[in-house]
């Protein structure tokens, strides 16, 4: 029994690491595309600059939200 468990709680930490590595990756991946919005004025369709602004800022303002989501997992399971 003490076997399957621990193995059970490492399979759980290796799920978790790989969790918050893609969270953190998914932050960073979004913070990049929103200055290229902002340094292109393309997503997809070509943009005006106020509309290109606002996409880029909230894709950098989202992917700073996910950034600190990830922290915050990471600094959880640090504590457990």
């Amino acid at each position: 029994m003490a076997t399957r468990r621990n193995s059970s709680d490492k399979q759980r930490q290796v799920f978790q690491r790989v969790l918050q590595l893609s969270m953190g990756l998914f932050a960073l991946v979004y913070i990049v595309l929103g200055y290229f919005v902002i340094k292109l004025k393309w997503l997809m369709v070509p943009l005006s600059d106020t509309l290109a602004y606002a996409m880029g800022a909230l894709l950098v303002a989202y992917g700073i939200f996910r950034g600190y989501r990830a922290y915050l997992s990471i600094k959880d399971t640090m504590n457990d």
